[in-house]
């Protein structure tokens, strides 16, 4: 074993025992604040954003309101009309509507998983085990992107012959592959 696979075990026994401590309600509250969740809110606007602008009802509400700013003959709003001020204004009101659930569930899904019945506490501490061992995966598929990316494409020393293949990882990390459509 290589310095890497004794890393490996210390992150993954810490990320266990937080699963652990912290519980799936905990841990799904604390991973959904902040920047997180408000990138978690852009990618589901991203994927519910056509699905949402072809419902008659929205299509209707967007036409009104480029009707009410047409009819004002003022070079800003043919400015405003230019840029789409239509589908800007949807898409924030989106963000905003999405946001505003996904605080909802995420507290709706706290609520139940932290129900103070023993069945309950044993679902919370699996599902945080599970959870956390979910994020150690993927904090590490990001750390080993960063140092794939930032160094010169070979596997460092103390990878190299890794007893859990994280040196096959490392060249194959399916995030690297996704940088590399980008480029």
């Amino acid at each position: 074993m290589v310095l890497a696979d004794y890393i490996f075990i210390a992150g993954l026994l810490l990320f266990i025992i937080l699963g652990l401590a912290l519980g799936f309600g905990k841990q799904l509250s604390i991973l959904t604040k902040g920047i997180f969740g408000i990138i978690i809110s852009v990618v589901i606007c991203y994927f519910v954003f056509g699905l949402v602008y072809n419902i008659p009802f929205v299509q209707s509400l967007l036409a009104q309101f480029k009707e009410s700013l047409a009819a004002t003959d003022k070079p800003i709003v043919k400015f405003l009309l230019t840029i789409r001020i239509d589908i800007i204004v949807y898409a924030v009101a989106l963000f905003i509507v999405v946001t505003i659930v996904r605080i909802i569930v995420v507290l709706i899904i706290k609520n139940v998983m932290e129900i103070d019945t023993p069945v309950m506490k044993v679902i919370n501490k699996v599902l945080g085990l599970i959870l956390g061992i979910a994020v150690f995966i993927v904090l590490g598929l990001i750390v080993m992107q960063i140092m794939y990316l930032s160094g010169d494409g070979t596997v460092p020393e103390k990878m190299t012959g890794s007893f859990f293949r994280l040196d096959v990882i490392y060249v194959n990390n399916p995030l690297t592959n996704i940088a590399a459509l980008w480029s």
